[in-house]
């Protein structure tokens, strides 16, 4: 078989396949064997009708026609791999010709994995808070662990944050009550906003024996109503903190001096600070290549792939904790259509970061060596308990072996760009690369996972990045 590559539009290009009539013989063959089991002719036992018995009953015609749909994918794969195509999509393949007779010319459109370009990435530049630890955060975790040792007090005043209060909650929609929003002596923290939307700023300002309605909008996407809550403050409390003292340190913990264990908490803050720093380090980097991307809509056919296998993913997790899509939704207060959609979101963001890192793979040039290669399979091996021959004849034979390949190089190339990133505050102030001493960087879903989207304005709150001080 011989093929042609011409491009036809965007990332679509035609494949044209001639095939020797020679080449359709075992497809013919196979097509026989099937036919032969499934036809029924008096005198002949199914499987044992001969050829010309099979042509002179169902025609050459059709039995040619069979064997050239089973042999199609068979020739398109090898034209795909003779002429090393990254296809994501096949739309369109026709026989032109060769139908009822002689060679067979083939046409396929395919969709291949766009190539882009991120001009200017040896200059990209990261902001982001210091990862030093500040007095301000030993403090403030200073006082969680004081509030662990608090009492509540109530008090006849105007509701502030942090203070704790006693409340009833009945909540309806459209006239119905909803169930899970009925409650009734709940003690709220005013400030946590983990309860209902919209709480806190409804209660601010109120007393004791205050009753309060508020609506919550229902959720984008969603074709529910709003929410409207009533709520009825029954106590109001403040939380008295234990004076910061040897005594409260030795009662509080193992140390014996309020001095060791604000040096305890300063060292642990140190290391919580620094693996924060660095995973928002990373997601910052690679939101600014993206932003780099000089491709804009990405192609539908790469987002189904990755949307397939996150779903995929997620489902098998849910299957593996028994726990039932519908009692997920529940626990999380989350609907269907947002669950699509944040698993879509996250697609297009894995999507966008496999382009980038095959993007810096082609401009670092970046190569694995064979023992890189082998020792990788080996650890791979070893993680799945299988003998290192077995388990590399098996990649090599499903074609994994140039995945493992390629998911090394897009981390060697990643290394590389995180080394060129300038670092700095938000006042402009240089930031040393201390913080990433020790980091070392994992697949690509990891980097995917909470990759900011390229705006800082877009973060995946479930990161948390506003309330971690860092």
């Amino acid at each position: 078989m011989q093929s042609t590559i011409t491009p036809v539009e965007g990332s679509i290009v035609k494949i044209i396949m001639d095939i020797d009539e020679l080449e359709l013989e075992p497809s013919l063959n196979a097509a026989l064997t099937k036919i032969s089991k499934e036809v029924r002719i008096p005198g002949f036992r199914q499987g044992k009708v001969p050829r010309k018995v099979l042509e002179a009953k169902l025609g050459r015609s059709y039995i040619r026609a069979e064997a050239i749909n089973e042999a199609i994918s068979g020739f398109l794969g090898d034209a795909i791999r003779s002429n090393e195509l990254d296809v994501i999509a096949t739309q369109n393949v026709n026989v032109k010709s060769g139908e009822e007779s002689g060679p067979i010319v083939v046409e396929a459109d395919v969709e291949v994995r766009p190539e882009v370009n991120i001009a200017g990435y040896k200059g990209v530049k990261v902001v982001m808070p210091s990862p030093d630890v500040t007095d301000k955060d030993v403090e403030d975790q200073l006082k969680r662990l004081r509030e662990q040792f608090g009492e509540l007090s109530e008090v006849e005043t105007q509701i502030a944050v942090d203070h704790q209060v006693s409340i009833d909650v009945r909540a309806e929609r459209d006239g119905e009550r909803v169930p899970n929003l009925d409650v009734e002596d709940f003690l709220y923290r005013v400030g946590a906003d983990d309860f209902i939307p919209g709480l806190d700023d409804a209660v601010i300002g109120h007393v004791t024996n205050d009753e309060v309605t508020f609506e919550v909008p229902a959720p984008e996407g969603s074709t529910e109503g709003p929410i409207t809550c009533f709520v009825t403050i029954k106590k109001v409390n403040e939380l008295l903190l234990p004076e910061m003292t040897d005594e409260w340190a030795a009662e509080a913990s193992e140390f014996e001096t309020l001095a060791e264990l604000e040096n305890s908490i300063k060292e642990q803050l140190k290391g919580t600070k620094k693996s924060r720093s660095r995973s928002l380090f990373r997601d910052r980097a690679l939101a600014a290549l993206i932003e780099l991307m000089d491709l804009k809509e990405l192609p539908q056919a790469l987002v189904q792939q990755e949307f397939d296998t996150l779903l995929r993913d997620f489902s098998g997790r849910l299957e593996a904790q028994g726990i039932p899509l519908e009692q997920y939704l529940a626990i999380t207060g989350s609907t269907s259509e947002q669950l699509v959609n944040q698993i879509l979101t996250d697609a297009q963001n894995q999507a966008r970061v496999d382009l980038v890192l095959r993007a810096l793979v082609r401009e670092e040039a970046v190569a694995i060596a064979p023992d890189e290669l082998e020792k990788e399979i080996r650890r791979y091996a070893e993680s799945a308990q299988i003998a290192f021959e077995e388990f590399r004849d098996r990649i090599v034979e499903n074609g994994q072996i140039k995945t493992v390949e390629l998911e090394m190089a897009k981390a060697k190339a990643l290394e590389r760009f995180l080394e060129l990133v300038e670092i700095a505050d938000e006042d402009g102030n240089p930031i040393g690369r201390e913080f990433l001493e020790e980091h070392e960087l994992n697949s690509e879903e990891e980097l995917a996972e909470g990759a900011e989207s390229g705006n800082d304005g877009e973060e995946d709150s479930s990161r948390g990045e506003a309330d971690d001080g860092v």
